[in-house]
C-alpha cells in the first residue's frame, strides 16, 4: 500500500533528541472509532494536516485524533529510541508501529490504565524501542475528555536518561524551595496565629501538589484505581485548590476589604460558587463540565490575583508594588508554559514547560519576602507597644511595670548570689502647691525636669522610674545601704541645681528621699529574698515620710535595727 507523506522522515542516528510536531500528520475521527487499516487509508487522503509547531493542541472533549510520523534508519543497527508523548491526563492512547503491511509492535497505554500496566513505569505515555534499519512507520490514536495536547518527544535513549536526571534536579530544586517556604509559613502560622501565613503555606502546599499532578508525577502513586478518568478529576480538583487558597490568602494579606469591598465580594463568590458547580459535576458524573469550571476558575485566578494587585496599589498598601510584580510575573509564566503545551505560538520546550514551575517559584520567593517583611513590622510594632506600656508618657522613663520589668531578673540573680541592693524613693515637694498656684502644665515640667536629672544623676547600673504622681524610685543593685544613701545625697543636690523659669522668675525644686537598703541597714543581704523587694520598697517609703515630716529637702534612712 502506497502511503501519502507531507512530514519529512526523522531520519536516525542523526537525529538525538526533540518534540517532533511539525513532523507529524494528524486527522481527527469524524464519527466512530477508526481501525488501524482504516486510518492508514485515511492517511493517503487530502484531508490529512501537518503540525507547524512542536507540541499539537486540538482542543477539550474532541474526537480522537490519529497521528503519524516516518522514522528512517540510516545506520546498519538497530537504534534505541524512547517516544513519550508528554501530557500526562491523555486517557487512551494506543501506538502502532509498522513496516510495510507489517505491525511491528502495538504499544497501549495512557492515564485510563494502572500504573503497573502501561508501557513504561514513567510520568507520561511512553515507551523504548529498538528501530530496525530501514523505514518504520509510527501510528498514533489519542482518545481523551481532557485537552488534546500532544508534545511528542523522540530521542536517543542516552539522551532521554540525560534529560531525566536534568529534569529531576530541575524539578528538585523547584518544589524544594516552594515545600521550604510552606513549611516555614505553617510553623509561624501554628505560633503566631495569623490568617495569612497559613493561607499562603496552604497556596504553596496545594501548588506543589497540582504541579506534581500537571508535570505526572503524583501519578506515578495515585493511578487510575478509582476509575478510568480519576487522574482527571484528581487534577481539575487540585487545580482549584491552589487557586482557592492563593485567591484568600491575597484578600487576606491585602485587606481588600477595607477598600475594595466589590472586589472583595466578587473573590470570596468566585471560589464558592466554581468549585460548588464542580461538585456537581462531579455528582452526576459530568467531567467536561466540571474541567470548564475548573479552566473558568483558574482563569479568574490570574487575573484577580493581578486586579487585587492594581487595587492595593492605587490603596497605597504596604508592598502592593512587590505584589503586583510577582503576580504579573507568574501570570506571564503561566501564559507562556499554557500556549507552549498548546502549541501556539511559542515554541515547546522543557523550559516552556517547566515555566509555570519557574514563574510560581519566583512568586513564592517575592511574596515570602513580603510576609517576612510584614513578620519583622509586626514584631517591631509589639516592640514599640511593649516599650510604651513600659514607659511613663510624660517622663520618658520606666513606669511601675517598666521597673519591675527590668529589676526582676537582677533581683534573682543578686538573691542568689547574697550581693546587696537598696531602694531611694523620692517625692517632690510642695508639688501640690506648685499645681495649684502655677497650673498642670507647670507641674508637667517640673515632672519632666527632675526625671532628666535623675537619669543623669545616676550611676550605670541603677534603674530608674516614676512610681506615680511626683514620686519616683530608684533600684540599686551591688550596693549596700550606706553608700545608697551617699548617691541618694548626690541626686538631692542635684535636684536642688534644677533650673526652670515661670514668669521670668526661678522655681526652687527640691525634694525628699528615703533610703533601704541591705548591709548595715535593715536588711542582711545574706537573707534577702524574691518577696523582699517589695518590703524594702515599703521601708523606703517609710524613710521618706521621715524625711517629710523632719522639714523636706533631706536624705533619711530605715532604722539600722535588723529586720527580724
Amino acid at each position: 500500500m502506497a502511503f501519502k507523506t507531507n512530514a519529512a522522515a526523522i531520519s536516525i542516528p542523526d537525529f538525538k533528541e526533540g518534540t517532533i510536531g511539525a513532523r507529524v500528520e494528524y486527522f481527527q475521527e469524524a464519527d466512530k472509532p477508526l481501525s488501524l487499516a482504516q486510518a492508514q487509508k485515511n492517511f493517503t487522503t487530502s484531508s490529512i494536516k501537518t503540525g507547524s509547531n512542536q507540541s499539537i493542541s486540538l482542543g477539550i472533549n474532541v474526537a480522537p485524533a490519529w497521528l503519524k510520523f516516518t522514522v528512517l534508519n540510516n545506520s546498519s543497527t538497530l537504534q534505541k529510541y524512547r517516544l513519550s508523548i508528554e501530557t500526562p491526563w491523555l486517557d487512551y492512547i494506543d501506538t502502532w508501529l509498522t513496516s510495510g503491511k507489517q505491525v511491528l509492535k502495538h504499544i497501549p497505554g495512557g492515564d485510563g490504565y494502572p500504573f503497573e500496566q502501561r508501557p513504561m513505569a514513567y510520568r507520561f505515555y511512553a515507551f523504548e524501542h529498538n528501530f530496525e534499519p530501514g523505514q518504520t512507520e509510527v501510528y498514533i490514536r489519542i482518545e481523551t475528555k481532557g485537552p488534546m495536547a500532544i508534545p511528542i518527544h523522540f530521542s536517543a535513549k542516552e539522551h532521554a536518561i540525560k534529560r531525566d536526571i536534568s529534569a529531576g534536579y530541575q524539578y528538585g530544586l523547584l518544589y524544594g524551595i516552594m515545600a521550604a517556604l510552606a513549611l516555614y509559613n505553617l510553623v509561624l502560622y501554628v505560633f503566631i496565629k495569623q490568617q495569612e501565613y497559613g493561607l499562603y503555606s496552604l497556596y504553596l502546599i496545594g501548588f506543589i501538589l497540582n504541579s506534581l499532578s500537571y508535570t505526572g508525577q503524583l501519578h506515578t502513586v495515585i493511578t487510575y484505581d478509582f476509575g478510568a478518568y480519576f487522574q482527571d478529576w484528581l487534577d481539575i480538583f487540585l487545580m482549584i485548590t491552589y487557586s482557592i487558597a492563593g485567591l484568600h490568602f491575597t484578600r487576606t494579606l491585602l485587606k481588600t476589604k477595607e477598600y475594595a469591598l466589590k472586589l472583595d465580594g466578587i473573590v470570596t463568590k468566585a471560589t464558592i460558587l466554581i468549585p460548588s458547580g464542580m461538585l456537581v459535576g462531579f455528582v452526576f458524573n459530568q467531567l467536561f463540565f466540571s474541567m470548564l469550571l475548573a479552566f473558568l476558575l483558574n482563569t479568574c485566578f490570574v487575573i484577580l490575583f493581578i486586579v487585587m494587585g492594581f487595587k492595593a496599589y492605587y490603596a497605597n498598601r504596604p508592598f502592593a508594588l512587590i505584589f503586583l510584580f510577582s503576580s504579573v510575573t507568574a501570570a506571564l509564566c503561566i501564559t507562556v508554559s499554557t500556549l507552549a503545551v498548546a502549541g501556539i505560538v511559542v515554541p515547546y520546550n522543557d523550559y516552556t514547560f517547566k515555566a509555570i514551575e519557574v514563574g510560581m517559584a519566583l512568586e513564592a520567593i517575592l511574596l515570602s519576602l513580603i510576609l517576612a517583611r510584614q513578620f519583622r513590622s509586626a514584631q517591631l510594632d509589639k516592640v514599640i507597644a511593649e516599650e510604651y506600656a513600659r514607659t511613663d508618657s510624660l517622663t520618658q522613663i520606666n513606669n511601675r511595670r517598666g521597673f519591675h520589668s527590668q529589676i526582676n531578673p537582677i533581683w534573682q540573680n543578686i538573691t542568689r548570689k547574697k550581693r546587696d541592693a537598696s531602694i531611694v524613693l523620692i517625692d517632690i515637694d510642695y508639688f501640690k502647691k506648685f499645681n495649684d498656684n502655677h497650673g498642670h502644665n507647670t507641674g508637667d515640667k517640673i515632672l519632666t525636669a527632675l526625671a532628666t536629672c535623675i537619669t543623669k544623676a545616676c550611676r550605670k547600673g541603677d534603674i530608674s522610674a516614676r512610681w506615680g504622681g511626683e514620686e519616683f524610685i530608684i533600684f540599686l543593685p551591688e550596693t549596700p545601704q550606706e553608700q545608697a544613701k551617699l548617691q541618694a545625697e548626690r541626686i538631692r543636690q542635684e535636684i536642688e541645681t534644677i533650673e526652670l523659669i515661670l514668669d521670668g522668675n526661678k522655681l526652687l525644686i527640691t525634694a525628699s528621699l528615703g533610703v533601704a537598703g541591705s548591709h548595715n541597714g535593715m536588711f542582711n543581704h545574706k537573707n534577702l529574698a524574691p518577696d523582699t523587694l517589695e518590703s524594702m520598697i515599703n521601708h523606703a517609703d517609710k524613710a521618706l515620710y521621715q524625711a517629710k515630716k523632719q522639714g523636706k529637702n533631706q536624705v533619711h534612712v530605715v532604722n539600722s535595727r535588723k529586720a527580724s
